[in-house]
């Protein structure tokens, strides 16, 4: 902590001159997307072209941003600044968005490398289980899935209600990869091959559904070409069926995505017959 201290008396300042200006973190935003021209800036930003050009000589002055033919661009010094405090800005509207259920949840039981991506998952909407419609949770997931046409996700629980989702998810053309944790492993094992018909374990057997199993896995999360829905464990250890997490946005997919990328290549794949 004291070695942190000393670290953050260095760059005070600079902490200070980014984060006490909206104008120049809109700048350094803006110029990650290509250089822009004074004009450019001011109709995007809507304000008068004396502040723009004092703003972009403040960040040129750090050795940010820096004026050439085409306008005003990044150096890599601002670009990997702009990247960085893009990022955190987007962290922070998804923990204040949804801040009680964070507060409420484990979510520390993500990889770590994922935890601190959170601001990607950008758009959430939690869907939650009313008294009136106590199902709302799985008949918007059942509905999302069915859709699909390919698959991935991690569970540490077992739903049986989700095995035939799957079954009939592959009998229509799709295929699922799924993480599971160790300590489900039979029961999920048993609930594929119940009731089975010939048609999907002919496709089962082909490979259209994939399981790994894993020693623990903290959240459950299922992902598609359409959507990505995320469920945790509440503070108190039970898992919380009543709300999902979920996004329709490209940059929260990929998040799902490689989340699941994480966890298969830690598992060991599991053989169906």
């Amino acid at each position: 902590m004291n070695e942190l201290l000393k670290i953050f008396g260095k760059v005070e300042d600079d902490l200070k001159f980014i984060a006490t200006s909206g104008v120049r973190i809109k700048m350094l935003n803006s110029l990650l997307e290509r250089p822009k021209t004074s004009t450019e800036l001011k109709d995007e930003f809507k304000i008068g072209a004396s502040t723009i050009i004092h703003t972009a000589r403040d960040l040129e002055k750090e050795g940010y941003i820096r004026e050439e033919k085409e306008g005003f661009s990044l150096t890599p010094v601002g670009k990997i600044i702009a990247i960085y405090v893009t990022n955190y800005i987007k962290l922070l509207s998804v923990i204040k968005e949804n801040k009680e259920y964070w507060l409420s949840h484990k979510i520390d039981a993500l990889p770590e490398e994922f935890l601190v991506r959170l601001g990607e998952l950008q758009k959430l909407r939690i869907v939650k289980a009313t008294p009136t419609n106590l199902l709302q949770v799985l008949s918007l997931y059942v509905k999302m899935v069915v859709k699909a046409k390919k698959l991935k996700g991690v569970s540490p629980v077992f739903v049986p209600e989700f095995s035939k989702l799957i079954k009939r998810l592959i009998k229509k053309g799709g295929e699922a990869e799924i993480v599971i944790s160790k300590d489900i492993k039979k029961p999920v094992i048993e609930s594929y091959k119940k009731e089975i018909d010939e048609e999907t374990e002919r496709k089962v057997r082909e490979g259209k559904l994939k399981l790994w199993e894993i020693e623990d896995v903290g959240v459950a999360m299922t992902v598609t070409d359409q959507f990505i829905s995320i469920g945790f464990f509440n503070n108190d250890g039970s898992y919380d069926f009543s709300q999902d997490l979920v996004s329709y946005e490209k940059e929260a997919i990929k998040w799902g995505r490689e989340l699941f990328e994480y966890y298969r290549s830690k598992a060991k794949e599991i053989s169906l017959y």
